[in-house]
C-alpha cells in the first residue's frame, strides 16, 4: 500500500478525539480535518475545531484518522506526536502509521443497521427505519407497514445518524415487501454522504473487535 497514493495534501480527513459524556462513558467524538502537509515520516494534519474553537488534544493522545480517498476510506489509529501552531493555523502531527486499514468504496457496501428515518411525501410525514444503509442508498421499513410510495418517486428524508440529522432527497428503487422499500440518494451533500461511509466503516471495525465480523 503506497503511503505517498494514500496521504496527499489536501484530501479530507476525519479525526476521532475519545472524550467522556455526561454520563461519564467514554466516546469518540468526530471532527472534520484534512492534511496539511507530509513532511518524511510525519503527518500534519489541521486541527480539529468545534465553532471556531481548538479542541484541547494531548501530545501522546491516541486518535482515530480517517482519510477520504477517491474509491477508499483508510483508517489508522495514531499518537500525537506534536502540536504546532504557525500563524493561525494550528496541527496536529502524526507520525507514518505502520498499519492502515483500507475499506474499498466504489460499491457502497451496505450495511445492516436500525436508524430513524422520517420520509416526506407533499405534506405528509412517514416515519421509520433503516434496514440497512450504503453511501448510494437505504432500505426502509415503514412503521405503517403499508404501500404508498411508487417506483422512481423522489421523496425528501431525514436519517439520524449518531446524534445528527442528514437532510436529502432519495429515489424509490423498488418495493421489497409491504412497506419495505430501497431508496437511492439522489442529492446529498458530499459531507453527509462521507459521514455515511465513515460510519459504517468504524461499525465495521468495532465489529471485527468484537470477533463479529470477518475481516
Amino acid at each position: 500500500m503506497e503511503v505517498e497514493r494514500i496521504f496527499r495534501p489536501n484530501r479530507k480527513a476525519s479525526l476521532g478525539v475519545r472524550r467522556r459524556n455526561d454520563r461519564g462513558e467514554t466516546e469518540v467524538v468526530y471532527y472534520p480535518s484534512r492534511i496539511e502537509f507530509v513532511n518524511g515520516e510525519r503527518l500534519w494534519f489541521a486541527a480539529p475545531q468545534e465553532r471556531g474553537t481548538l479542541v484541547p488534544v494531548s501530545i501522546g493522545e491516541t486518535l482515530e484518522v480517517y482519510v477520504i480517498g477517491d474509491n477508499e476510506v483508510f483508517f489508522f489509529e495514531g499518537e500525537v506526536r506534536d502540536r504546532v501552531k504557525r500563524g493561525n493555523i494550528a496541527y496536529v502531527v502524526f507520525a507514518m502509521p505502520e498499519k492502515v486499514i483500507r475499506k474499498q468504496r466504489r460499491n457502497y457496501v451496505r450495511f445492516e443497521a436500525v436508524l430513524p428515518v422520517l420520509l416526506k411525501k407533499a405534506e405528509k410525514a412517514f416515519p421509520g427505519t433503516t434496514k440497512n444503509i450504503s453511501g448510494g442508498g437505504m432500505l426502509v421499513q415503514l412503521r405503517e407497514g403499508r404501500d404508498v410510495f411508487d417506483p422512481k418517486e423522489e421523496l425528501l428524508f431525514l436519517l439520524s445518524l449518531d446524534g445528527r440529522d442528514i437532510v436529502g432527497r432519495a429515489q424509490v428503487v423498488r418495493k421489497d415487501g409491504p412497506g419495505l422499500y430501497a431508496f437511492q440518494f439522489s442529492e446529498i451533500t458530499d459531507r453527509d454522504r462521507e459521514d455515511i461511509i465513515k460510519y459504517i466503516f468504524q461499525k465495521q471495525i468495532e465489529l471485527r473487535r468484537k470477533g463479529l465480523l470477518k475481516k
